[in-house]
């Protein structure tokens, strides 16, 4: 998966605005050119709700890709808390599980 290939697709941001890995995330989608609409949990209490039932988890930020794929936006496994390749190829791994 590539940023241009990822271009192409439908994404849909959930987060909050206290978020410190929301905003990272957000801040690297747009230095990319990636385009998305952002949903706010702590405002939307049915997407968070969504977001719950289909991830079991209440962490953010999740990033739905193309209405069908969850994938996480941050990597506490890595220093900094996000790598770019673990998400490309998340994304990648999600949309060929089609």
């Amino acid at each position: 998966m590539t940023w241009e290939e990822l271009r192409t697709h439908e994404l849909v941001v959930y987060s909050t605005a206290w978020c410190p890995d929301c905003r990272r995330l957000k801040q690297h989608l747009d230095r990319q050119g990636v385009k998305y609409r952002e949903i706010d949990i702590d405002r939307d209490a049915a997407a968070a709700d969504k977001l719950r039932h289909a991830t079991g988890r209440t962490a953010i930020p999740f990033v739905e890709i193309s209405g069908r794929h969850l994938v996480r936006g941050w990597h506490d496994e890595h220093p900094g808390r996000w790598d770019e390749e673990l998400f490309l190829s998340e994304v990648g791994k999600a949309l060929s599980a089609r």
